[in-house]
């Protein structure tokens, strides 16, 4: 049972002799695939279906439960259950406005994370537009949908100008998109995954030059403007940069360069020009404006979980020796096509080809060592700050390696071909059984605390792969059938990871029902009529109409808080106000910030009248 590089006496390697598959289907194969997909978001924005958590939020909140249709809700996703999607709600109730009316703090939701607000700034968010087209919970649907539509086209669309073939181009996109670390960041992170690509293939695919310009820049505004995080924006340039410096030199002409310049340009004044005043704000934040990282603290065990996916964690959790953490801080951006890389391609056809393309590879090479010595050893601050990589905590950088790993190995298999010899497989299926059992030398415990389904699939993968490399239909394209197979792999592990949620009852929470739940609580009135309630609630109850303390603000409101607390030393009521911050109530003597983004209040100051008039909101 062996699918060879090469036909005896040839002297191409099998990737470039695949035929049409690789290559992509014919053009009736890709017509049917296209209407599938088609069909699938039609019924997907139909049925008003999501990636949401929001289930979390009902039973927090006191009320029954809500079931997802599959998979389960994520408590971890707090940024999404109880931030992001309450402030979409916040934003439709208000008309899509540009300040929440009925909050005590009247706060701006022109946010770094893209709402949908009738300003300006929605001819740059595409991904907003139906909700002045469909019901709510149907334009939610659509924007969930739209995002993974742009993540996988896009990344499909940059391999193509890396000259990866198209159906292999597309098999890469699904493997990063189902990958653990792009899933448990997504509900919040959408954008910066999704429309990066986008900047990268209308500089390099569109030869007009005005188009480029124009096309590049628009690109560029409507990533920045969807989720305004420089760690991931940052990491995701330097992968792509170092993409493109590897494998299309070619590009980098001066016309082009200047473009892109150009391009740059015209997209930091539409930036600048949305959040102008929101930029002076946070730069001037103790969190998240104040906030730098050096290089370094980041386990170096993630660096092997690069090739196997699973050896962190049981399921999406962290084993007890890389406690404490959660299933977002533990993910690394791991898929099977590293190992397969290293034992099933045919080095000898690769070595070939690497002889003719020894500067693309010491490119890669650089770019990949250069970021793993940001995210492993203790680079000092200092040149991160010359570097810029200070803006990019090291874990967030695990984003550039992933891409770099998982894309330069996918342009290894393309270019030097596979083999699916029985020794082969069976040392692959010997890997991933050491890799399992090693899961014992970072815990105490028997195989079930350690191991969960997940230890299963990449071993299933393998007899996949045995299986139907003994089928002649699919062992003439091995390459295709290795690619196909890494996809299916990360599918299986990480396909549920977010669940499918119904957006309706996200649009339609009871409102009286839930305020019952918080008087229940002991919830009472602020004299400025707003609702202090013990707890951290997150956005939750501004989402459902509930004008109350209990909140989450992207922007500081010092003023609000200064009319209530004006005695506290000027230095300590900034340290602890001026951040992004969940607003939590609490029996403490006076305001405390216990973590990066979260502030205690004293529930008595809250409920009184404020000492003095406060100023006119802030942003």
């Amino acid at each position: 049972m062996t699918a060879r590089a090469t036909t005896p006496g040839s002297t191409l390697p099998l990737a470039a002799r695949e035929g049409g598959l690789l290559d992509g289907l014919d053009s009736r194969q890709a017509r049917l695939c296209l209407g599938i997909v088609a069909v699938l978001c039609l019924l997907y924005v139909a049925f008003a279906l999501t990636p949401s958590s929001y289930a979390m939020a009902s039973q927090y909140l006191g009320l029954a439960p809500i079931e997802p249709l599959l998979g389960k809700a994520r408590g971890i996703r707090m940024d999404e259950w109880m931030v992001y999607t309450p402030y979409v709600q916040i934003a439709v109730a208000n008309d899509f406005g540009a300040t929440n009316a009925f909050s005590p703090y009247h706060e701006t939701l022109r946010s770094f994370q893209a709402l949908p607000l009738l300003d300006w700034g929605l001819l740059f968010k595409p991904y907003h537009w139906a909700f002045f087209i469909l019901p709510p919970a149907n334009a939610y649907s659509f924007f969930f949908m739209f995002m993974a539509m742009a993540f996988l086209c896009g990344w499909a669309l940059f391999l193509r100008q890396l000259r990866v073939p198209p159906l292999a181009a597309v098999l890469v996109a699904l493997t990063l998109y189902f990958s653990p670390y792009v899933q448990v960041w997504w509900t919040t992170n959408w954008g910066a995954f999704a429309l990066a690509p986008w900047v990268a293939v209308a500089w390099l695919r569109i030869d007009n030059r005005w188009l480029r310009i124009l096309a590049s820049a628009y690109a560029l505004v409507v990533w920045l403007l969807a989720v305004a995080y420089p760690p991931f924006i940052i990491s995701a340039l330097l992968a792509m940069g170092v993409l493109v410096l590897a494998f299309r030199r070619d590009a980098l002409t001066v016309a082009r360069l200047l473009d892109a310049a150009v391009a740059g340009s015209l997209a930091l004044l539409a930036f600048l020009g949305y959040f102008h005043e929101a930029i002076e704000i946070v730069r001037n934040t103790v969190y998240p404006g104040q906030r730098e990282s050096a290089g370094g603290g980041v386990n170096p065990v993630a660096l092997l979980t690069h090739g196997f996916p699973n050896l962190m964690t049981r399921g999406f959790y962290p084993l007890p020796a890389f406690e404490p953490s959660n299933a977002c801080e533990i993910a690394v951006f791991s898929s099977l096509l590293p190992l397969f890389t290293a034992v099933l391609a045919d080095w000898t056809q690769v070595l070939r080809w690497a002889r003719g393309h020894r500067l693309s590879l010491a490119v890669l090479a650089a770019g990949i060592a250069l970021v793993a010595c940001w995210i492993f050893l203790p680079v000092p601050l200092r040149i991160g700050q010359l570097t810029g990589l200070s803006m990019v905590p090291p874990t967030r950088a695990l984003l550039a390696l992933g891409l770099l790993l998982n894309i330069g190995c996918a342009i290894v298999l393309v270019r030097g071909g596979v083999r699916l010899g029985r020794g082969r497989l069976l040392l692959l299926a010997t890997l991933l059984l050491a890799g399992c059992l090693l899961k014992f030398a970072f815990g105490q415990g028997s195989f079930s605390r350690l191991h969960a389904t997940a230890d299963a699939w990449p071993l299933l993968c393998v007899g996949v792969l045995a299986f139907a490399a003994r089928r002649p239909r699919f062992a003439a394209h091995p390459v295709a059938l290795v690619l196909a197979v890494a996809a299916l792999g990360n599918v299986l592990t990480n396909g549920l990871f977010n669940p499918v949620q119904s957006a309706r009852p996200i649009f339609d929470m009871d409102r009286s029902a839930v305020l019952a739940s918080m008087q229940a609580r002991g919830a009472r009135q602020a004299a400025d009529g707003a609702l202090v309630v013990e707890g951290r609630y997150g956005a939750l109850l501004s989402g459902v109409g509930i004008p109350a303390v209990n909140h989450t603000l992207y922007f500081p409101q010092l003023a609000y808080f200064r009319a209530r607390f004006p005695d506290m030393p000027e230095d300590r009521f900034n340290t602890t106000f001026n951040r992004y911050h969940h607003v939590m109530v609490s029996d403490v003597a006076e305001p405390r910030s216990m973590y990066a983004d979260l502030v205690e209040v004293p529930a008595a100051a809250m409920l009184a009248a404020p000492a003095q008039p406060p100023a006119p909101p802030q942003p």
